[in-house]
């Protein structure tokens, strides 16, 4: 007769293979956040002209957007430990009395009523530990577009976007009692009233200091209408100093933090904000935004990567220095009107990444841009000229400009090992791959001595393989990348068409 035996795990081998399992649950959440967002930019990019409808029409761009896309309204992916937790009374009993395994929580607005009692629960189970949240309020029906016709008029908030409003109120305020605990917090919205109504949560007193957070990252993500601070309004945590390193102001103003309690720690800052059609002009209620923008940067003096994805109509802030920026990347449909002051300006003695990006298609004037490039990095015209290991240009038109000049900026960067050009300008990518072709002079003219690495969209193979062909005997191999594939040329044609 044969014998059974059962075998049961430690209870520490069943919390290290859970712990191993949350990780991939990680990993699969954030697999999750991109592909909603990258679902969700196939119809809305920030920067595009696609709100501009009256509401009836805006309905009609949702119903084709559900139909086309109707995997965007999955659910997030179920936990692994939720799910272990109805194993057995065992195993409820170990995982839901083990603090540690209580550290990241995920909500969204599809559980409903039911997201205050999840975070209640977390809360106690995690007792003292420091927690990673991220809450998901972002459903694509309450995006509105803007109001550019007489007459008509925003539709009342649906029913459910108003219980929604309540349940992450109480979600907010049950969350912000312990806020001390708090190491990360990511809040992604698509309601204009959810967004005011959290980082008005966010701006209250609290007995307990967020002294323990190092990365924010607030999102209101897909929305023409962007979240403006009023001066006189509080700053988000007040009386708090948290120790952030990264944060992230996606379509909510910089000016929301108060820039004396972020000075000495910041690292990674991306700001995506229009400052022209969201703020009330320079009066009392906004300021200068401009000017708010300069100070807050000016106090980051640990700063090493910065993105910039702002309308501005002017940039006159003195003197700005950021003595350890490595990264800097600009994209702005306003690029003439503040991008050339902001270089001149800002002093970053480090800087070795740049991008820039045209936001809009048929936007002149970039040319400007370029030939500041020239002035910074000439050893003539500056002690400190910049030195860029990679240069990367988006949508840069430069129909304007001579090639004289661009041959120069090339020249003088000798530094410069990563170039990319594209997508989103055929014939200006066309001019600015050939100059990267040997002049007759030689080694002491060749463009970007040092380039190994090309990508580039949009322009004649023929022409490619000629630009690594002679510069071969040169200089180092060249590795070029052609990414102008069905696909990419598919992407590149919605763009241009948007």
């Amino acid at each position: 007769m044969a014998s059974s035996y059962k075998f049961r795990l430690s209870d520490d081998i069943l919390l290290m293979i859970l712990r191993l399992a949350c990780k991939e649950d990680q990993a699969a959440f954030d697999d999750y956040l991109l592909k909603e967002v990258a679902i969700v930019d196939r119809r809305w990019d920030d920067w595009a002209e696609n709100f501009n409808y009256k509401h009836y029409e805006w309905k009609d761009r949702l119903d084709e957007y559900h139909l086309i896309d109707d995997k965007t309204d999955d659910s997030p992916p179920q936990s692994t430990l939720l799910q272990a937790l109805g194993v057995c009374k065992h195993w409820y009993s170990l995982f839901s009395k083990t603090p540690s395994m209580w550290t990241v929580l995920e909500i969204s607005f599809r559980e409903g009523a039911a997201a205050l009692e999840h975070a209640r629960t977390f809360l106690h189970r995690s007792e003292s530990c420091l927690i990673q949240i991220t809450i998901l309020w972002d459903d694509p029906t309450w995006i509105l577009p803007t109001i550019i016709r007489y007459g008509d008029e925003l539709p009342a908030m649906s029913r459910e976007e108003i219980m929604a409003g309540v349940h992450l109120g109480s979600v907010m305020e049950e969350l912000y009692a312990h806020v001390h605990r708090w190491r990360e917090f990511t809040l992604r919205t698509t309601s204009i009233a959810h967004t005011y109504q959290a980082l008005s949560l966010l701006s209250r007193p609290s007995i307990h200091p967020a002294h323990k957070l190092e990365k924010l990252h607030l999102q209101f993500v897909h929305s023409p209408r962007h979240a403006a601070y009023h001066i006189g309004e509080p700053s988000l945590f007040p009386g708090s100093a948290p120790p952030i390193r990264d944060l992230l102001l996606f379509g909510i103003s910089w000016a929301w933090p108060a820039s004396s309690t972020l000075s000495s720690n910041l690292v990674d800052l991306r700001i995506h904000y229009d400052a022209c059609d969201n703020s009330d002009g320079n009066n009392s209620r906004t300021g200068h935004e401009a000017e708010i923008l300069a100070q807050f940067l000016g106090t980051l003096v640990n700063l090493q990567t910065l993105v910039l994805e702002v309308d501005l109509k002017s940039f006159g802030a003195g003197a700005i220095k950021l003595p350890h920026l490595h990264s800097l990347a600009i994209k702005s449909c306003s690029i003439p009107s503040w991008a050339v002051k902001f270089l001149q300006n800002v002093k970053m003695p480090v800087l070795r990444n740049l991008t820039l990006c045209r936001a809009l298609r048929n936007l002149r004037g970039v040319e400007c841009l370029i030939h500041e490039l020239v002035k910074l990095t000439d050893p003539d015209n500056s002690a400190d000229p910049l030195e860029l290991n990679e240069l990367h240009l988006i949508n840069v038109e430069i129909d304007y400009l001579d090639s004289d000049v661009l041959r120069c900026l090339y020249t003088q960067m000798s530094t410069v090992e990563t170039l990319t050009l594209g997508p989103g300008t055929r014939g200006d990518n066309l001019a600015l791959a050939t100059e990267l072709l040997p002049t007759p002079r030689g080694l002491p003219d060749l463009p970007l001595p040092r380039l190994r690495s090309l990508v580039v969209f949009d322009i004649p193979e023929q022409l490619l393989r000629r630009i690594v062909l002679e510069r071969q005997s040169l200089a180092r191999p060249l590795e070029a990348v052609d990414r102008t594939d069905d696909q990419l040329q598919r992407l590149v044609d919605e763009a241009e068409g948007s």
